[in-house]
């Protein structure tokens, strides 16, 4: 797709390749080829993730370029080295609102990329729509927009001079079968970074034109689909007479600071309001031996990063998105670009908290309430906590607990938003019990083998990646059942959790990912079940993802 610095014509290959794909893709399909997604693959268990939560704050959106090409389900797709692809779309980060699934498969790989797709469809989109984010496709400007729409009337045997506006929606509906529905996406994102003459604007003002009455804020379900506009320049003529078909313009403005934010802002303002406007900065992709964007570079006040996630935070726009969401943290060292490696996605999860208004005060919250719950199965080293305590900004308290890399820090996969989230649920009782557990178990109770596996049941599951408060109030009263069948010297107690079917079981911290299922996000004694999203939660117990002081 795009990537411009100071010029905005130049662009990376891996993204701008992926964009003109797609309008290959189409192409192709109006001489005969066809899409196929293929057999639905069955979910596994043990491959999906628990917790179910709205995303974002409501207001801000925060958007991740998602390259396919490099999830754990395609191998040997669109690379030429050797290292396993190791990210999934369950490592997707809180506090994301829109996923931009991004794809590029070189012709006879297509047989090697379907495995991903066939999970696209069957277990990862209703994954991410359970935590409330959209997923849309990014779509050349040129091949899909208009060369696309060429290919298809004239396959109708018409001229572009004779098309309808019947022609144009069904085409519409082409497109939107095509790269959407089929694989069980919500919208579509226009990428445009070329200089369309007055003949092409006038053809894609009518293919847009027509989408926008099937997706996004003009359409029948505005809350259920999404249309983008994403671009690297100020060239606006594809854009002037359509920007009301649009939810927002993501602006590419890699290797640039808020100075060109600002200018860009400034540009678009005549046909959006600014919080419509959302910047995006980008990680080195491997291999890439030209462009040096630098936008994630120590030191962090001094970063692309935190510059523009302020600026967006300070000057009320849009919010923020990151391209190649698997390089966060990444350099341009002659290792990086010729390795694939894991990532804590720090870089991201900082941008995320700091776009979004987090308060330095509730980032130490949160990373203390991680440590807390996290010290039941893996001790805490001092110089850690103490780290956290002296953190004078975002990323530093992040980097206390994550580290500056993968295996650099205590957890891999902290993430600040879902724990922030996590500090509404009252755990009192819970670690109350499992105090008392350890009181009984120290002293030597009668059934040690029973409460030992009782409060190693619950420990488990208070340190996996997040949890509801039906969770905390069923293992409350199943470890306190343990307690007393342990004092009294009772038979054998019932298992935590025994009484209830299809709830997460117990895991490592995001290693073990039970099958999602409807959770109860809140108890109020009854049985009736509930989906809760993070920020009612937060707002129910008065904790806010917001300011409650200024930003570190």
């Amino acid at each position: 797709m795009h990537c411009s610095q100071g010029s905005e014509g130049r662009s990376s290959i891996g993204r701008k390749l992926a964009a003109v794909a797609a309008g290959m893709v189409t192409t192709a399909m109006m001489v005969g080829c066809s899409l196929t997604v293929g057999t639905v693959a069955n979910a596994q268990e043990e491959d999906s993730p628990v917790v179910e939560s709205q995303e974002g704050n409501g207001s801000k959106h925060f958007m991740v370029y998602y390259r396919a090409w490099r999830d754990v389900t395609m191998k040997g797709v669109n690379t030429d080295l050797p290292d396993d692809n190791w990210i999934s779309m369950y490592d997707i980060p809180y506090g994301i609102d829109v996923v931009n699934v991004f794809s590029y498969v070189p012709s006879g790989q297509e047989a090697a990329a379907q495995p991903f797709y066939d999970k696209l469809k069957s277990d990862y989109a209703p994954y991410l729509h359970a935590r409330g984010i959209k997923l849309v496709r990014g779509l050349d400007y040129g091949g899909v927009m208009v060369n696309g729409f060429k290919t298809w009337i004239a396959q109708q045997g018409k001229s572009v001079d004779d098309a309808t506006e019947s022609d144009y929606g069904a085409y519409a509906d082409h497109v939107i079968e095509t790269y959407m529905t089929s694989v069980g996406l919500d919208g579509l994102d226009i990428d445009m970074e070329t200089h369309p003459d007055a003949a092409q604007v006038a053809i894609s003002d009518q293919v847009i034109t027509a989408l926008a009455k099937r997706i996004g804020p003009k359409s029948d379900n505005p809350e259920g689909t999404m249309f983008l506009y994403d671009t690297n320049g100020s060239y606006t003529a594809p854009f002037a007479n359509v920007a009301d078909c649009f939810d927002y313009v993501a602006y590419q403005q890699y290797g640039s600071d808020s100075n060109r934010t600002a200018k860009a802002a400034a540009t678009y303002e005549q046909f959006i309001d600014s919080t419509k406007f959302v910047p995006g900065l980008t990680f080195p992709e491997e291999g890439d031996m030209n462009n040096r964007w630098n936008d994630a570079t120590e030191p962090y006040l001094d970063s692309h990063f935190y510059d523009v996630a302020s600026y967006s935070y300070d000057h009320n726009l849009g919010g923020m998105f990151v391209y190649a969401l698997d390089r966060d943290g990444r350099t341009y060292s002659d290792d990086d670009l010729a390795h694939i490696k894991p990532s804590n996605l720090i870089w991201t999860k900082t941008a995320i908290a700091q776009s979004q208004g987090m308060s330095l005060e509730n980032a130490k919250q949160a990373a203390n309430h991680f440590l807390d719950r996290m010290s039941y199965t893996k001790d805490v080293p001092a110089e850690t906590r103490q780290t956290v305590a002296a953190a004078t900004n975002l990323y530093e308290v992040n980097k206390a607990v994550l580290g500056a890399d993968w295996n650099d820090g205590y957890s891999n996969t902290y993430d600040p938003t879902l724990e922030l989230s996590l500090t509404s649920i009252d755990t009192t009782a819970l670690t109350n019990a499992i105090d008392k557990a350890d009181a009984l178990l120290a002293d030597g109770v009668t059934d040690t083998d029973m409460l030992t596996e009782a409060r190693s049941a619950v420990v488990t599951g208070l340190a996996g990646k997040a949890y509801t408060e039906a969770d905390v109030a069923s293992w409350t009263a199943s470890l306190n059942t343990a307690i007393t069948a342990a004092m009294a010297g009772n038979s054998k107690p019932q298992k935590p959790g025994a009484d209830e079917t299809n709830k997460p079981g117990p895991g490592q911290e995001s290693v073990d990912r039970p099958k999602v299922t409807t959770g109860r996000l809140a108890s109020t004694g009854s049985d009736v079940a509930v989906v809760l999203s993070v920020a009612t939660m937060m707002v129910l117990a008065g904790i806010s993802v917001f300011a409650v002081r200024r930003r570190g």
